[in-house]
């Protein structure tokens, strides 16, 4: 069984006119899926969630910061930077979002359900802990990830990120623990927000070597993510031994996302989470969600989520054809940045 976590919640939840974070994403990718047809099968159960407990979300984030962002909402809304506004709806829609990722790794433990996407919005992995930063509030994995070490009590939960951008508030969260490790694929933050995820970034005291990010050139497509997850992820995970995988699902890594300048095509996405499937079967008795994250063509991250289902319920990916042959230069730049990655964690991972 695979759960998809939804709320209308997440439609509310609204920044300024035109925002490309907007309701539009997650409306769409409904739309879409109900037209498919992919929502009536049996393997597939609509879940709606419940609120986070504050207890769950304070392990991640300070209660003077969530304070704010609950007044703020409850006075209608306001800047809390540049790009990253709220209204009246925000808060709920936030917490809400991190209550789901919190219910989709209970009922999995327990049994109930296979693995798990959490659609929603406001996206989290740019939530630090006491600032809204990227079109984020509340870092929905992270609360996740932080329940399942501390009233789950598992000892090793792997985070997977294949946003675009650099998961900095996930990162920050688990950057000092060896029971979080974080590996983050996204552009390189010399050419994109948030301008962090660098190779050296390996974590602090306990958390040193658990800390994996792999900046990818702008152009990086279908065949540089493979050798990536193939000589990294991987290997990582085999050194690891997870019990649980969690993955920052962001589509804005394709070759047509208006923010983004990377070269991924639907069969991209759709071999990544065929190997977190592969990699959550070998390791962790399949024990694997999603959260989605950024990715603002509409088309794009409709198609993107619906194979993304259709590949954890167990069902015939269904992948629209798209071309984009990347460059060998480009490739080559890859390997080269893969072995700075083995070279800074030889001691650790490979």
């Amino acid at each position: 069984m695979t759960d998809l976590v939804y709320h209308d919640v997440f439609t509310k939840h609204e920044m300024s006119l035109g925002h490309l974070e907007s309701p539009l994403r997650v409306l769409h990718t409904m739309s879409y899926l109900k037209e498919t047809g992919l929502l009536d099968i049996e393997k597939i159960r609509l879940v709606t969630p419940k609120a986070a407990s504050f207890e769950d979300v304070l392990a991640v984030h300070d209660r003077a910061y969530l304070e704010r962002v609950k007044e703020v909402s409850a006075n209608g809304g306001g800047y809390f930077t540049l790009d990253t506004q709220a209204n009246r709806h925000t808060y709920d829609a936030a917490i809400i979002a991190a209550g789901g990722g919190v219910m989709a790794v209970d009922n999995i433990l327990d049994g109930v359900t296979d693995n798990a996407l959490i659609l929603c919005r406001p996206p989290g992995h740019h939530a630090e802990p006491s600032r809204a930063f990227g079109f984020c509030f509340i870092n929905n994995i992270a609360v996740a990830a932080n329940h399942l070490i501390e009233h789950r009590k598992l000892e090793r939960v792997m985070i997977v990120d294949y946003d675009a951008h650099h998961g900095n508030g996930t990162q920050h969260a688990f950057f000092s623990t060896d029971r979080v490790m974080y590996v983050g694929i996204h552009q390189d933050g010399r050419t994109l927000f948030p301008g962090t995820g660098f190779i050296d970034e390996i974590g602090v005291g306990r958390g040193i070597g658990y800390n994996i990010n792999v900046p990818l050139y702008p152009r990086a497509g279908d065949k540089s993510y493979g050798i990536v997850f193939n000589d990294v992820v991987k290997q990582a995970a085999s050194s690891f031994k997870p019990e649980f995988i969690l993955v920052s699902a962001g589509f804005d890594a394709h070759l047509r996302d208006p923010l983004t300048s990377l070269g991924l095509t639907f069969n991209g996405f759709a071999m990544m989470n065929r190997m977190l499937v592969e990699m959550a079967e070998k390791h962790c008795n399949g024990r694997l969600v999603f959260f989605l994250e950024g990715g603002y063509d509409l088309d794009v991250l409709s198609k993107c989520t619906k194979n993304l289902l259709e590949e954890i319920a167990g069902e015939e990916v269904k992948v629209s054809e798209e071309l984009n042959v990347e460059s060998d230069h480009s490739i080559n730049r890859t390997r080269e940045i893969i072995k700075a990655v083995h070279s800074e964690l030889a001691e650790y991972h490979f």
